[in-house]
């Protein structure tokens, strides 16, 4: 019966060490886990001209997951943060890719999830927004690994034209880490156990067998002769132990009593006794016996166990080969970080560069053509409108200097809110070989959809300063023009006191105010005027334009103010009869033929001023509003 037990208990272990070894190999889960969208099911999503790739799907697995995107024709893949592709589209109909859903019933693979979002069945094509990081021109399916910069939140676009339907078909696929049947670890214990549950029994009975195998019997015999040799007569004396049992069963276990005696009893000679001598012997060699079956039972465990480490049984994860994506998914690098509230930039450095580059291409082709209409896609007004009157002037006279020619590089310093909020204002100081100042350039995204386009442009005064800042800097903040809180005064007012501290040189708001070169010089220009024409009263009055005011917070608290003033100069002859001479560009400006005029001639200059407020707490000539940069145009000339 131990021999059949012991068959059945190896049986068994060998079974569950195998079925363990299994679950491992050819039961094993796939290497790699795979989920698509079912196009063909009647829940499949409708088509619609945008899709979104949202960075639920990297949620399968620690790991980047690889995705696949299959569509007709050509299409495009952007990747921008996920609160900007929400934005573009806006109210327009779009599939969602959110995430990847694992948890399905068995027998069913997992499934990439896919939301539809009713709306406008068109949009216009969303490739050349300025809201993309990068961009992916793709035609039938591309493969590639999920990779986006680290900090916020990021989303693909997915986009034909913006009337063909957008791909939607997609496969996202990881490797399997968390596939092992929670069965391995079990079988491979209970398994081992069986084996060696199985050797003992049959170790057992092998001994068990030797035991009683007739060989054995001899030493039994041979004691009960040499009891008849010393003329027992096969009797012994009354108390003497009985002998002719099982010797096994008379030994006494000297080994466990500390002081028995080691010397064998003699009988009475001083000769140890043949019948003592006999069970001497047999309690040797029946104690030499238990030790060899240990040591065999030892082998054969050892063995087991050496067994089960070779088959490998025990936990594992999928090891499954991952090939090299076809291409690389649109990324991000060398952007600017995140700040420790999760704040975002507007922009990143790349974003920023390719946007100036167009902005520089643009202008220097409308410089070029000395077109205003070249302009207009990368050129907003008051720009716009004051390099096209300079390209007029231009035209009319070679004294007119042309419009400083804007540089994208290298980038000095940028100011650009965190807040997401439409329309955007960035503002970046740069200065390339052919500016002899840098340029305080002013940027602005209208909406969603709108690119970036160039606002103001102004030289800075020499002597300006302005505190170095880059795109991670989240701490600038957008501030309205009433609003002094902080600083030394508002933007609105201290625009206003400029403007009427340049018309009158003795006004009060030069105390509040840092003296410089180019405050200077617009005093020594107009005192020159009046001294040049002592028959022609003349008048200037300058005025903040309202609502035209931009105006950033820095990060020392200070805030750097944009504001556009009107100059009005009116030349009257000062008798009736007298007349007023003005230039070619002028009388060009004016539609007249004559630079002579016996009317009032009034012209108007657009100025763009940037000056510095200081925060609250200031004092001394720190507490002082100062300059920072200065342009203006003759913008028009009229003969009342």
């Amino acid at each position: 019966m131990r021999v059949v037990s012991g068959v059945v208990a190896l049986i068994l272990g060998l079974a569950a060490i195998f079925g363990a070894v299994g679950l491992q190999t050819i039961w094993a889960p796939p290497a790699t886990l795979t989920a698509t969208t079912d196009q063909s099911s009647v829940d499949a999503a409708p088509e619609a001209p945008l899709t979104v790739i949202t960075g639920g799907i990297n949620e399968a697995a620690e790991d980047p997951v690889d995705y696949t995107l299959t569509g007709d024709g050509d299409y495009t893949v952007m990747l921008g943060q996920t609160r900007d592709i929400e934005a573009w589209i806006g109210d327009a109909a779009h599939n969602t890719v959110t995430g990847v859903e694992t948890e399905v019933p068995n027998g069913q693979d997992p499934r990439v999830v896919v939301e539809h979002t009713e709306g406008e069945a068109t949009v216009p094509d969303p490739a050349g927004s300025d809201l993309w990081v990068d961009t992916q021109e793709a035609s039938g399916t591309i493969e590639q690994r999920w990779s986006v910069p680290s900090e916020g939140e990021w989303s693909l676009l997915v986009a034909a034209d913006g009337t063909e339907p957008a791909p939607a078909e997609m496969t996202v696929s990881w490797t399997n880490t968390l596939g092992d049947s929670p069965w391995i670890v079990p079988l491979a214990i209970i398994g081992g156990l069986l084996v060696l549950a199985g050797l003992g029994l049959l170790v057992w009975a092998l001994l068990i067998r030797r035991r009683s195998a007739p060989g054995n019997t001899g030493n039994h015999h041979h004691h009960h002769n040499d009891n008849n040799d010393d003329g027992g007569a096969g009797r012994t004396s009354a108390g003497s132990p009985d002998v002719r049992g099982s010797s096994a069963s008379t030994i006494p276990n000297t080994s466990t009593t500390p002081n028995a005696p080691t010397t064998p009893p003699t009988d009475g000679t001083g000769q140890v006794s043949r019948t003592q001598a006999a069970r001497t012997q047999a309690s040797r060699t029946q104690a030499a016996r238990p030790h060899a079956s240990r040591a065999r039972l030892a082998g054969l465990l050892a063995g087991s166990l050496a067994l089960a480490g070779v088959l490998g049984v025990g936990p594992a994860t999928a090891q499954g080969t991952q090939s090299a994506p076809a291409s690389d998914a649109p990324q991000a690098s060398d952007e600017a970080s995140a700040d420790e509230n999760d704040q975002y930039p507007i922009l990143t450095d790349s974003q920023l560069e390719r946007i100036l580059g167009q902005i520089e291409s643009v202008v220097a082709e409308g410089d070029a053509e000395q077109d205003p209409e070249v302009l207009k896609p990368r050129v907003a007004d008051p720009q716009l409108s004051m390099r096209g009157a300079n390209y007029a002037n231009v035209q009319v006279s070679d004294d007119v200097r042309a419009a400083e020619p804007v540089a994208a590089a290298p980038i000095r310093s940028v100011l650009a809110p965190a807040d997401p909020a439409f329309p955007r204002t960035v503002t970046v100081v740069t200065q390339g070989e052919d500016n002899a100042t840098p340029q305080l350039l002013m940027l602005r995204q209208d909406s969603a959809r709108a690119r970036y386009r160039l606002v103001t442009a102004a030289s800075m005064i020499p002597a300006a300063r302005l505190p170095a800042s880059d795109l991670s800097n989240t701490e600038v903040e957008m501030v309205a023009e009433d609003d002094g809180s902080g600083l030394v005064m508002s933007p609105a007012t201290a625009v206003d006191g400029l403007a009427r501290y340049l018309n009158v040189p003795d006004h009060s708001f030069g105390d509040q105010f840092t003296n410089n070169s180019m405050v200077d010089g617009i005093h020594d220009y107009q005192a020159s005027i009046e001294e040049e024409a002592p028959d022609a009263r003349l008048s200037l009055l300058r005025e903040s334009i309202p609502g035209t005011t931009t105006t950033m917070r820095l990060a020392d608290g200070s805030a750097l103010v944009i504001g556009l003033l009107d100059a009005r100069m009116t030349i009257a002859p000062r008798e009736e009869g007298a007349t007023v001479m003005v230039d070619e560009v002028a009388a060009a400006l004016a539609g007249e033929d004559s630079t002579e005029s016996d009317s009032p001639v009034e012209m108007t200059y657009r100025e763009v001023v940037a000056l510095r407020i200081p925060a609250e707490g200031a004092t001394g000539d720190e507490a002082k509003v100062s300059m920072v940069a200065l342009t203006d145009e003759l913008q028009s000339v009229t003969y009342e």
